[in-house]
């Protein structure tokens, strides 16, 4: 089974973070299949 979760933050007027992760569940247990998101991230605007 593979598994995205999508967290999403509205911390301003028209400004909101989302990240991605995907994760796949086998029998031997639960492995990512994105990269980690990096401590800080990048502000676009």
């Amino acid at each position: 089974m593979v598994l995205t979760l999508e967290p999403a933050m509205s911390f301003a007027p028209g400004k909101q973070m989302v990240h991605e992760e995907n994760i796949v569940i086998t029998e031997d247990g639960a492995s990512l299949l994105s990269l980690r998101a990096s401590p800080v991230l990048p502000v676009i605007r």
